[in-house]
């Protein structure tokens, strides 16, 4: 099992060399847009994460924000821009 970057964002241990079944949701500032969701095979690391998040956030989805859900775990991974900078960081999680 290979180290992924990704145990200070989620509190479970990913195999860095499997893929897994994300779930990704973009939350637009604008309510017109809707918020869209899809899920994505991906690789368990920051890379991949911020890659997609690169791509997926310009034009007029740069002042979105999209979330990441790995499966197993309740934590979700949201990116986003401020400013100049890619911004990730373990999402706000509000449990009744």
């Amino acid at each position: 099992m290979t180290a992924t970057g990704l145990q200070k964002y989620i509190e479970i241990n990913l195999d860095g060399t499997k893929t897994y079944k994300v779930d990704i949701s973009i939350y637009s500032p604008d309510p017109s847009h809707g918020i869209i969701t899809t899920s994505e095979v991906l690789e368990a690391n920051v890379e991949s994460l911020t890659k997609i998040a690169e791509e997926t956030l310009q034009g007029i989805d740069r002042d979105s924000i999209i979330t990441f859900n790995f499966p197993n775990t309740e934590d979700t991974i949201e990116c986003f821009w401020d400013g100049t900078d890619l911004v990730c960081r373990r999402a706000q999680t509000y449990r009744l």
